[in-house]
């Protein structure tokens, strides 16, 4: 308690000096808080998206399909397949299954008077397709596509781009499976407007019974199917289970992370720069810890030198020191979690228009709309721990320095 106190007083003795590394270390609290909850916020945000509206919890496919659709090129109908029994059996058995429905994906080329534009057509079936894929909440006019229907749903952007509106002429036109080159005419019969900028313009939706007729392929053909599960974390896990189950088969088993490459490595690289940001700041903060305890061992060597008389040892007297940056790293930290704690409040809250700050469409992210932040108490904890540790690992050196001056030398130094 003697030393405690010693080191509470010296703490502010320099309330400038103390102010200002504390600041230092607080800045980095800050920084670190508010980049993690933008980024998790963020990634939240996309894979939500790319779940809701692009690819499912879970989806399964031939494994040559998923290649090509990963090289960008067009999409195979050779590769497409009639799930079996037990496929459905053993989906249905996954841990938190909600829901799953057949698609045919296909590549095509949607063209409306003069204009003409590469498309992937999601070709689905419509009684189970709303209990996966969000697409039909975001239906701004008309109506979704129906069985045996020959009309399509398309995005507000695509909408835009060649000007159409409910009940205007569109065609597709595509290779068959056989290789020959096929259409499939009709009206625009819903128009939606997503959170996901790529489904926005880029996608098409038409009933599978009627495009099959058109495909050159069996009646009950699909490229992939598209499993919803309770949430994200059952997903990664159900998707191991149902890969391990079709382990021997044809078919290949990608959680919505595995469909999502870029995303991904966005979230790596996010994570990578914040905590580069973090290191520069704290390695300016330890910097200032190690100047402060020197500074202050150099105002205060006689009183060192009068510790050491008294019968202080030097690991007492080093922990005098290693007490006062263990008390600049909780101020700093606490300053920090404090201020960050009220900006998250914010930003948890009110939140951010993505759309005002950034061009999801021409970077390629699924994200656009509001960004909200999110409460990560493990972060806090980690942070707060980590400055004081920083402050203590940077004063040991400079404190066993101060406190192995010779005591007559330290009292009678001038």
């Amino acid at each position: 308690m003697y030393l405690f106190k010693i080191a509470a007083r010296n703490l502010f003795r320099r309330k400038k000096r103390m102010f200002i590394i504390s600041s230092i270390l607080a800045l980095a609290v800050i920084t670190f808080l508010l980049i993690d909850s933008f980024m998790i916020g963020m990634m939240d945000l996309s894979f939500g998206n790319v779940i809701d509206f692009e690819t499912p919890h879970i989806e399964i496919g031939r494994e040559e399909f998923f290649i090509q659709a990963d090289d960008g090129q067009e999409l195979p109908l050779e590769e497409t397949f009639i799930p079996e029994k037990y496929m459905l059996e053993e989906i249905k058995a996954s841990d938190g299954f909600l829901a799953v429905t057949p698609v045919l994906d296909f590549s095509a080329s949607f063209i409306a008077g003069r204009e003409e534009f590469p498309v992937l057509v999601r070709s689905i079936e419509t009684d189970s397709f709303g209990g996966v894929f969000k697409n039909e909440d975001y239906l701004v006019e008309g109506e979704f596509v129906e069985a045996g229907d020959s009309g399509v749903v398309i995005g507000n952007q695509m909408a835009e781009f060649f000007d159409l509106e409910i009940g205007d002429f569109y065609t597709l036109r595509f290779q068959d499976k056989n290789g020959y080159f096929s259409t499939i005419e009709g009206e625009v019969r819903g128009i939606t407007t997503t959170p996901h900028p790529q489904m926005n313009m880029g996608v098409v939706f038409v009933a599978r019974d009627y495009a099959v007729s058109r495909l050159g392929v069996e009646e009950d053909n699909i490229s992939q199917l598209m499993v919803r599960v309770e949430n994200r974390d059952l997903a990664l896990s159900s998707a191991q289970s149902l890969a391990n189950k079709f382990k021997n088969t044809d078919y290949q088993v990608r959680s919505y992370r595995d469909a999502s490459e870029m995303l991904v490595s966005l979230e790596a690289w996010g994570y990578l720069e914040t905590y580069f940001i973090l290191a520069l700041i704290l390695i300016v903060g330890a910097i200032g810890i190690i100047n402060t305890i020197v500074l202050s061992a150099l105002e205060r060597i006689e009183e060192i030198g009068m510790m050491k008389a008294m019968g202080l040892k030097v690991n007492q007297i080093v922990r005098v020191f290693l007490l006062e940056a263990a008390g600049i790293g909780v101020i700093g930290g606490l300053v920090g979690c404090i201020i960050s704690a009220l900006i998250n409040h914010f930003f948890v809250n009110y939140g951010l228009d993505l759309d005002l700050y950034l061009d999801a469409e021409s970077m390629g992210l699924p994200i656009s709309g509001r960004l909200y932040g999110v409460w990560n108490a493990s972060s806090f904890l980690l942070i707060f721990i980590l400055v004081i540790l920083i402050a203590l690992i940077a004063s040991i050196i400079p404190s066993y320095w101060a406190a192995r001056k010779d005591p007559v030398d330290a009292i009678h130094h001038r």
